[in-house]
């Protein structure tokens, strides 16, 4: 039984060692750069228009007097340099709370602390 499982998997992956090469070569195409370049402008875009239309800053946008939807507009009608010069700015934004390295290890040690003081 172990001899007929061996053969059977050396079989199995020597005829896939030969076939999955010429299966993804089906599937996989180059594009050009024009294309991709597209694809990145599109992208930026996207993340462009998307940034206003979440929950709180839309909130925060009519509280000031803004329409989230014109910011849109407006965002469309920006050339490609000024967009991905914000999108830049937009990636670059921190993604929660600001809080640096040390004022992070103040607060573990204090919880280490805590719970080695309450074991006592």
């Amino acid at each position: 039984m172990k001899a007929f499982l061996r053969r059977f998997i050396c079989r199995f992956l020597a005829v896939s060692l030969v076939a999955l090469p010429y299966a993804a070569q089906t599937q996989a195409a180059l594009i050009g750069v024009d294309e991709a370049l597209a694809a990145q402008r599109q992208a930026e875009r996207g993340k462009l228009t998307g940034f206003p239309r979440a929950r709180r800053r839309a909130e925060a946008a009519r509280r000031a007097g803004r329409c989230p939807r014109r910011g849109a507009e407006r965002a469309n009608a920006l050339t490609d340099d000024e967009v991905q010069q914000l999108a830049g700015r937009i990636d670059s934004l921190p993604a929660g709370a600001d809080i640096s390295a040390a004022a992070l290890l103040l607060v573990l040690i204090v919880i280490l602390l805590l719970f080695m003081l309450d074991r006592r």
